[in-house]
């Protein structure tokens, strides 16, 4: 199995935030943070065609979580921000990054 270290997720959001679902991405992990970032711009471009506000994020992980039960759990926050952690059976909402970067897009 190739080496994981990031995550790519992709959230489409009507105004206000009031409708928002997980979008597919196009690649479901990356070797590193940096990959992730230098595909994310066009992921958020080509997903949320029909979106009024797209929301991206790559998150660092631990390749470990790909071995084991987990969920990927994400929110938009009061500041328009997309959160994301990890809950895995051995410990519930295990914060995943602070290198994370947010890209948002308004139609």
């Amino acid at each position: 199995m190739e080496h994981v270290a990031a995550i790519m997720l992709l959230v489409g959001c009507s105004y206000g935030n009031v409708d928002c679902q997980e979008l597919p991405a196009p690649t479901v992990a990356y070797q590193s943070v940096e990959d992730c970032q230098s595909m994310l711009r066009s992921a958020v471009n080509e997903s949320g065609a029909s979106y009024k506000i797209t929301y991206g994020k790559c998150t660092a992980i631990d390749p470990a979580i790909f071995e084991q039960d987990a969920s990927i759990v994400w929110d938009i926050t009061s500041n328009d921000e997309l959160k994301v952690t990890v809950e895995t059976d051995d410990e519930p909402a295990l914060r995943v990054a602070s290198n994370e970067k947010t890209v948002v897009r308004v139609n």
